[in-house]
């Protein structure tokens, strides 16, 4: 394809006559004769005007074509294409022959008919426009085909491509506009020697964009055109995104809908190609609830520094994770309170942080002190609920503690969770050996969640009633889950998830050994661990006890994928949609949401999840190295 932009309607017209006045002209000195296709559309009137004004050209060494035609209308219609071709220029200068399709004939006899004359001869030469809809003659995406085996066919028009006969002024109203066609395929059009396409005005702008710039799609059935190296594509300025657009713009697959949609940022990035030359998928910004820590930074380690946060906020981002929430396990207070002051320090220092940290998870010290239920919380340090603890921490913190997990087996706890949704704050329940009473004496005073449900229970339960089910069978009650491969088997995920459907959604609990090379390590309370290939971490003298998680949600959701546990879609929803939700972020993830935090990534080898771009508020934040 060759791009000619042009300052003017009417100069784009005359430089597309005067190519194909040229290309005329030159194959008319090699063969006696050649054959041209027309389409007939408002946006040709420059092109044709000029041609039929051409001293040059011996017309009737030529015979024509015309591409399309609307099925129902009477003979005399003047919005038949027939017409519209005669009126400028089939009879206003002598062709040789002039074929037109009768769309008053039966449409498959006239398929028939007209195919056998475009087979007769190649064609030499097409004139044809752009669609709103990206189309070439009536090719619209719903039917186009660029492997279509035949030469003329029966469509159905796209209510997008009826809109345009309405726009271009050949009907009054939609419902005037024929629902079928007769069209030329795209094979019939591309095969031909030398192309012409014109293509004036700014509502054909975004056909523009994704034909020259956008991947080879039938989704823009005219981005075929970019495989022919004798098209030339002439357009006025107002037809042609600026580089701006063209750059600030992606078209992508929508994982959690499976449809192409176009993605929009405040800045351009690499161009994105995926390996294999298809669109890339993108979905919405992953949100995790729950990180302790990421690739060698501690969130529970007195030593953070701001500048840790910064590195820790980097790798997630590459994770596709857009919002996290720094998660603090029960430790003494004034190491808690420490901790929080980096991490506002954190925030204060590095916009990038600032913006990642959807809120602060507080995962203690309220919890259960039965062994089991407590899990690596050290018991010391666990103590009832008290709000003079989370004034505190809140200050400390700036303000960012959002989700506090505790236990609802103190005898304070449904007073404690009605002051932090008073307070604005979300509470879920974890680490405990509550009763069904006080399960749903927690969720009548509050609570919306359970925390990392299939953990941080005794190792061994009632038949019934037991603490899973009562939460399970809250209808009210958002779960999340590790889908890692080591926290749960399969088959609790599975039930966990089909009982629970929307209400399920996942986190990492990742800490700092996440992202790590494998190998013996000491965290920063003295534990000896060993993180196994593969990602398991373990206690190094505790018979294989799970010392913590170190995937991150994206490999969360590449597990449900592998796992056949969840499609892509459902899984991806699981780490961002459902999360965002349970937030009270509106429409997260939807056309209607307008962060403009989103990942894009393509799938290599057995589907595996390959981050291409993430941004976030609009801003390109990441991109891989080459």
């Amino acid at each position: 394809m060759n791009l000619k932009v042009l300052g003017s309607r009417n100069a784009m017209g005359e430089a597309a006559g005067k190519a194909v006045e040229q290309k005329i002209v030159e194959l008319l000195s090699e063969k006696a004769e050649i054959r041209m296709i027309f389409a007939a559309a408002p946006s040709q009137n420059e092109l044709l005007a000029y041609l039929r004004s051409s001293k040059l050209i011996p017309w009737e060494r030529i015979t024509a074509f015309h591409m399309d035609e609307y099925i129902g209308l009477p003979a005399g219609h003047e919005a038949l294409f027939a017409n519209f071709l005669n009126n400028k220029i089939f009879e206003a200068v002598a062709f040789k022959a002039v074929h037109l399709i009768d769309s008053s004939n039966d449409p498959q006899e006239e398929c028939q008919r007209y195919g056998a004359l475009i087979r007769e001869k190649p064609i030499d030469i097409v004139c044809l426009g752009i669609g709103e809809n990206g189309h070439i003659a009536f090719n619209d995406p719903p039917v186009a085909n660029f492997e279509d085996p035949e030469i003329i066919k029966r469509v159905a028009l796209d209510p997008a491509s009826r809109q345009q006969q309405v726009n271009d002024g050949a009907f009054s109203s939609l419902d005037e506009v024929p629902l079928e066609a007769l069209t030329l395929t795209i094979p019939a059009l591309v095969n031909a020697n030398y192309l012409c396409c014109v293509v004036p005005g700014a509502q054909k702008r975004e056909a523009v964009k994704q034909a020259v710039h956008g991947p080879v799609t039938t989704d823009c059935p005219a981005s075929i055109l970019q495989k022919h190296d004798q098209c030339d594509l002439f357009v006025d300025t107002a037809a042609y995104p600026s580089e701006s657009e063209v750059q600030n713009s992606v078209q992508a697959i929508n994982c959690i809908t499976g449809e192409k949609q176009s993605f929009t940022r405040n800045q351009s990035g690499k161009p994105l190609k995926s390996g294999s030359g298809s669109l890339p998928f993108a979905g919405p910004g992953l949100i995790d609830l729950q990180v302790n820590g990421i690739h060698g930074v501690d969130f529970n380690d007195p030593a953070l520094t701001a500048d840790d946060m910064l590195e820790a906020t980097r790798y997630l981002l590459g994770q596709g994770v857009t919002g996290f929430f720094p998660t603090l396990i029960t430790n003494a207070e004034e190491t808690v309170l420490h901790i929080l002051s980096t991490i506002r320090q954190a925030c204060l220092e590095h916009p990038l942080v600032n913006t990642c940290v959807t809120g602060i998870h507080l995962e203690g010290p309220f919890l259960s002190m039965a062994d089991g239920a407590r899990g690596a919380h050290d018991k010391q340090y666990i103590k009832a609920p008290y709000w003079g603890l989370v004034e505190r921490a809140q200050e400390a913190s700036g303000g960012r503690i959002r989700l506090i997990t505790l236990s609802p087996e103190w005898d304070n706890s449904p007073e404690f969770i009605k002051k932090c949704r008073q307070e604005g704050l979300l509470v879920s329940m974890g680490h405990t050996i509550a009763s069904p009473e006080q399960v749903q004496a927690a969720v009548d005073a509050g609570t919306t969640l359970s925390t990392h449900l299939g953990n941080g229970i005794p190792l061994m339960l009632p038949r019934h009633p037991n603490l899973l089910w009562e939460q399970l069978a809250q209808d009210n009650l958002y779960i999340s889950i590790i889908a890692d491969g080591f926290h749960l088997p399969n088959s609790f995920l599975k039930v966990a998830m089909k009982v629970k459907e929307d209400k399920a959604l996942l986190v990492s609990d990742a800490t700092c050994f996440s992202g790590m090379p494998p190998g013996e390590y000491r965290s920063h309370i003295g534990d000896e661990v060993v993180l196994h290939e593969g990602g398991k971490l373990a206690m190094k003298n505790s018979n294989g006890l799970l010392a913590g998680a170190t995937k991150t949600i994206l490999e969360n959701v590449q597990f449900l994928v592998d796992q056949n546990l969840a499609s892509l879609g459902k899984a991806w929803g699981m780490g961002s949609v459902i999360p965002g939700r349970f937030l009270g972020i509106d429409n997260y993830g939807s056309r209607s949401n307008d962060r403009g935090d989103y990942v894009l990534f393509e799938l290599k080898g057995k589907n595996r999840i390959h981050v291409l771009q993430v941004i976030k508020n609009g801003k390109v934040v990441y991109e891989p190295e080459q």
